[in-house]
């Protein structure tokens, strides 16, 4: 018997349509960007959780990658990366 491998085309994976702000806290966990508490709160200060601008470098390929956006670096205002709450709505504002 011979053994047969099926060969598909590699299937892109969906972008996130908009992403809430508790998913986006646990999706920057799991990305290794921020270490938050399983308990951060959404309206939670990003920058006293350790948002530096060296983390804002590697946040936004990631957040553009995830979400399929594209940020401009005035999007990268204090008040719109304050919160996961504020980044989630800066992310859902830049979906086409």
């Amino acid at each position: 018997m011979v053994a047969c491998i099926a060969v598909f085309p590699r299937m892109e994976t969906p972008k996130h349509l908009s992403p809430n702000p508790t998913d986006l806290i646990d999706w920057m966990n799991g990305e290794g960007l921020l270490d938050l508490e399983w308990d951060f709160p959404e309206d939670g200060d990003l920058v006293a959780a350790g948002l530096t601008p060296t983390v804002v470098s590697n946040l936004v390929p990631a957040v553009e990658e995830e979400y399929g956006v594209v940020l401009v670096s005035s999007d990268l205002s204090p008040a719109n990366l304050a919160t996961p709450k504020t980044l989630a709505t800066l992310i859902s504002s830049r979906k086409k």
